[in-house]
C-alpha cells in the first residue's frame, strides 16, 4: 500500500476518534464542531534572544508531519482537514517550501505568512476548540477560554492516541531503523575503546540524526554510570575504554519516536555479569511475548520482578529463594523503574494512567510508583518493554542495613557494582495475534551478538 493510501486510512481513523472525542465533550456539557490543532509558538530563553528548541505539539503532528511553529490544522468530523502551512517572509532563517509530500494530496492545503493570516483564511471559528501550547494564539484566533484545551476534549484525544494506525506504525518502524543503525555503530565504537562522547558522535552519524532531531537526550553510559537511570553527560577520554556500555538512544521519523536500549559487555567481563546480561535478554523476550490484548500492562511489570528474582537467584546474587526475595521487595532496589511505557509522538506518550476516554486515573501501585502505563493492552498500542537491573549505591545502602538485606549476597553485588547496570529495550505493537516487535530484527540482543571484543 502506498504512503498516501496509508495516510488516507490514518486520516479516516483520526476522523472517527475526533468524532468520538467531540461526542464525549458534549456529554460533559461542551458542544463543539471541531478542533484547531496548532503546531505551537516559538519560545525564547529568559531575558535572551536565543530560541528554545522547538518541537511541534504532538496532537498537531498526528494530523500532519510538518516541522516548525505556527502551522494549523482545522479538523471537523466528516470533512477534509484544512491545513495552513505558515511560511514567513524572512532572511534570517530558511523558509523555502519543503519538497512535496505524500500527505498533501489528502488535505486541503494553503499557505500563509503568519498565524494571524492563517486563521484569517479559516474564517469564523465559532464552536471550535483550540489544542496547542499558546493561549495567546487561541485568543488571536477568537477562541474563548473555555474552549482552550478543555479537559472534556483532551481526555479522549489523549486516550485514543495510544492506538496507532498502520501509518503511525510505519513511521515508528522507520524511526527504529534509524536508531538501530546508530546502536550498531555505537557498539562498534565501544569495541574500539571509544569514550562516551565518541560513541555518541558515532551514533548520530549512523542514525542520520542531528542532536535536535533526537526524541530525547541519548544515554551513553560506560561502567558505573550505567547505574544512573537518566545519565545526562557524555564524558571524554577519561571514560575510555569502558568494560560495559549501556546505551539508551532513539530516533525520530516524521515526529514518531523510537526508544531502544542495549547493554554490551566486553569479552572477559565478570562471568556473573555476563550471565546476568544474557539472562536479562532472555527475560525481556518473555515479557515481549506478554504484549497481548486484554492484558493489564501491570501484569507485565509484576512478571518482570518475578523473573528478575529468579535470575538473581540463579546467578548467586541471593542467599534466599527467589520467592522469599520477591516477597521482601528486594527486586525493587535493583529495578526501581517501570517495565516500559506507551510510545509514539512523545517518548513517554500520553494517556498511560488514564482510566478511560472520559478521563480519570489509574495510578501505579504504591510499591511501584514509577510505572508509566497502567492501561489494559489493546490492538494498536505501542509500548516499550525495558527490563533492567542496576547497582545503585543510594538505593542499596538502605537495603544493606535492613532485614531484607540479609537475603542478598553482598559480596557478589559489591563485585558487580563498578559495572553499573543492565537495560534492554524494544518497541512492541500489540496486535490481535502475536506481538509485533518493531526493533529486534534490526538490532540483535546480547545473546545474538555475544560479548564485545576487547580493544588492543
Amino acid at each position: 500500500m502506498s504512503a498516501t493510501d496509508l495516510y488516507r486510512q490514518h486520516l479516516a481513523a483520526l476522523d472517527r476518534s475526533l468524532s468520538d472525542s467531540l461526542d464525549g465533550a458534549k456529554r460533559q456539557g461542551l458542544a463543539l464542531e471541531g478542533v484547531l490543532f496548532h503546531a505551537g509558538r516559538a519560545r525564547y530563553y529568559h531575558r535572551d534572544d536565543h530560541e528554545i528548541r522547538f518541537w511541534p505539539a504532538a496532537h498537531f503532528s498526528r494530523w500532519v508531519p510538518l516541522q516548525g511553529p505556527e502551522h494549523v490544522v482545522l479538523a471537523r468530523p466528516g470533512s477534509r482537514p484544512r491545513v495552513i502551512r505558515v511560511r514567513p517572509r524572512d532572511y534570517w532563517y530558511d523558509t523555502s517550501p519543503p519538497a512535496r509530500s505524500y500527505w498533501e494530496e489528502a488535505v486541503d492545503l494553503n499557505e500563509a505568512e503568519s498565524f494571524t493570516e492563517a486563521v484569517g483564511l479559516l474564517g469564523a471559528l465559532d464552536g471550535i476548540a483550540y489544542v496547542g501550547d499558546s493561549p495567546e494564539a487561541a485568543a488571536e484566533a477568537g477562541v474563548a477560554s473555555e474552549r482552550i484545551e478543555p479537559e472534556s476534549l483532551m481526555a479522549p484525544l489523549d486516550w485514543y492516541r495510544a492506538t496507532k494506525t498502520e501509518h503511525e506504525i510505519s513511521q515508528i518502524r522507520r524511526a527504529c531503523e534509524k536508531a538501530a543503525a546508530g546502536h550498531l555503530a555505537a557498539r562498534a565504537a565501544f569495541e574500539d575503546g571509544a569514550s562516551e562522547r565518541e560513541i555518541h558522535w558515532q551514533y548520530l552519524r549512523a542514525a542520520d540524526q542531528l542532536e535536535q532531531e533526537l526524541p530525547y537526550g541519548s544515554i551513553v553510559a560506560l561502567d558505573e554510570k550505567g547505574a544512573i537511570l537518566h545519565y545526562q553527560h557524555k564524558r571524554g577520554p577519561e571514560s575510555a575504554p569502558g568494560q560495559v556500555l549501556l546505551i539508551d538512544a532513539g530516533a525520530s521519523f516524521e515526529g514518531q519516536a523510537a526508544d531502544l536500549t542495549r547493554t554490551w559487555a566486553r569479552e572477559g567481563t565478570d562471568a556473573t555479569f555476563q550471565a546476568l546480561l544474557e539472562g536479562m535478554d532472555a527475560l525481556e523476550r518473555k515479557l515481549v511475548a506478554m504484549v497481548t490484548p486484554a492484558r493489564p500492562y501491570l501484569e507485565i511489570h509484576l512478571e518482570n520482578h518475578r523473573l528478575l528474582a529468579e535470575l538473581m537467584a540463579q546467578t548467586g546474587m541471593l542467599r534466599s529463594s527467589a520467592e522469599e526475595a520477591l516477597k521482601a521487595g528486594v527486586t525493587r532496589t535493583f529495578l526501581p523503574h517501570g517495565v516500559g511505557h506507551l510510545l509514539g509522538l512523545q517518548v513517554h506518550d500520553v494517556g498511560g494512567h488514564q482510566a478511560g476516554p472520559e478521563g480519570g486515573k489509574v495510578p501505579p501501585p504504591a510499591e511501584h510508583p514509577f510505572l508509566r502505563n497502567t492501561r489494559i493492552l489493546e490492538p494498536g498500542h505501542c509500548v516499550t518493554i525495558e527490563p533492567g537491573m542496576y547497582f545503585i549505591p543510594m538505593l542499596m545502602e538502605p537495603l544493606r542495613g535492613s532485614a531484607a538485606g540479609r537475603l542478598v549476597s553482598w559480596d557478589v553485588v559489591d563485585r558487580l557494582t563498578p559495572l553499573g547496570g543492565i537495560r534492554i529495550e524494544d518497541n512492541i505493537i500489540c496486535t490481535d495475534g502475536e506481538p509485533r516487535d518493531l526493533s529486534r530484527d534490526l538490532l540483535p540482543g546480547p545473546r545474538d551478538l555475544g560479548p564485545a571484543t576487547a580493544s588492543d
